[in-house]
């Protein structure tokens, strides 16, 4: 691919991530002369077959764009086996589902960033329809669901005041629903006072980790779960070894058979016990050891907007998976990075159980 070309396909990412509609990213193309797929392949001579007349300019589509932030190519993939041929006699292919392809990671350079090529992908999976003459994005697009019945929240405005309720009610039944209404004032002040929480967390936590990664209380820690993880291994051992005892008594003669089983049975219990106390305090002192840093994809994305006092497109996609609306207005955010966040405050809680950290304030 060319430079004129690269730079076409960066500039369809950028207007997308930035907020365009794929629509509204056509029409600029278009009414700007940039020059189609179509076009470039027949001025440089490619095999682009169409019924077209010599002095016509093919013409930039929506689905032409779309399959453009879709293709992995422009971040130095190779996929391969999208489609299969289904019967050779009549030369038909038919689609193959995404998770059948090859994918080789890192063949050939790269246009786009993994970074911009995911923030596209997240925006691809949310409704990201418009209004027939809006060029942006609306800023809850694809976010809102009903917190009853799962579907989503529909938009409307009256005498200059924005809503949103649920498509159920409004357009299949007003029985199977309610109308979960709620202005967009209201909304945007709930879901930023959810994020600046959320930053505000992560602000803190960035602080008790470095504080609990500077302390040599940390590797004590860490060597005390190791000690104990080591004592129940022992303990583990001397059941078995109890076992293999009453075996080798039973084959001797000294026991009977039906106490052996017996026997046998009891210390199998325990072995069993042991091993599940074990699992847990194994996993425990993985986790002390492997510690966990500031760079934390959770701490690091969310300290991002340590000062933010306003909500855009930008920060729902990158932060927000979903928010529910209930009846009666109240909404809950669904952020991402939960299993992460899970991660830290499992770190925390771990390392300072009978600590003061009020210096990490």
């Amino acid at each position: 691919m060319d430079e004129e070309a690269a730079g076409v396909v960066k500039q369809i990412f950028e207007m997308f991530v930035g907020g365009m509609s794929k629509h509204a990213i056509t029409q600029h193309l278009n009414e700007t002369g940039v020059i189609s797929p179509g076009a470039y392949k027949r001025e440089k001579g490619l095999n682009y077959n169409a019924n077209m007349g010599k002095g016509f300019h093919p013409l930039w589509t929506s689905v032409g764009v779309d399959v453009i932030l879709r293709h992995r190519v422009y971040i130095g993939d190779m996929v391969q086996g999208k489609h299969r041929v289904k019967s050779y006699k009549i030369h038909v292919t038919e689609k193959v589902a995404e998770d059948e392809w090859f994918i080789k990671e890192g063949t050939h350079e790269a246009i786009i960033s993994r970074e911009v090529y995911d923030r596209a992908q997240e925006l691809l999976k949310l409704n990201t329809r418009t209004a027939p003459k809006q060029k942006q994005l609306y800023l809850f697009s694809g976010f809102l669901k009903c917190a009853d019945c799962g579907k989503a929240m529909a938009r409307s405005e009256v005498k200059g005041n924005v809503y949103y309720r649920c498509t159920t009610y409004a357009s299949q039944s007003k029985t199977a629903c309610t109308i979960h209404s709620i202005k967009h004032h209201r909304l945007e002040a709930g879901a930023l006072h959810a994020v600046q929480y959320m930053v505000n967390l992560a602000l803190s936590y960035t602080s008790m980790v470095a504080l609990i990664n500077t302390a040599p209380e940390r590797k004590s820690q860490a060597a005390k779960l190791n000690a104990a993880v080591l004592a129940k291994e022992k303990e583990l051992d001397k059941v078995l070894r109890y076992k293999q005892l009453v075996y080798e008594d039973w084959k001797d003669g000294e026991i009977n058979r039906e106490d052996y089983h017996r026997m046998a049975k009891d210390y199998e219990e325990q072995a069993a016990r042991v091993r599940d106390v074990l699992s847990t305090m194994r996993a425990e002192r993985d986790r002390a050891e492997r510690g966990i840093d500031t760079d934390n994809p959770f701490l690091a994305t969310f300290r991002k907007y340590e000062n933010i006092d306003r909500l855009t497109r930008e920060v729902l996609v990158e932060l927000v998976d979903s928010i529910k609306v209930y009846e009666g207005g109240d909404i809950s955010v669904s952020f991402k990075y939960s299993d992460e966040m899970r991660r830290v405050n499992e770190y925390i809680g771990l390392n300072t159980q009978g600590q003061d950290m009020r210096k990490a304030g």
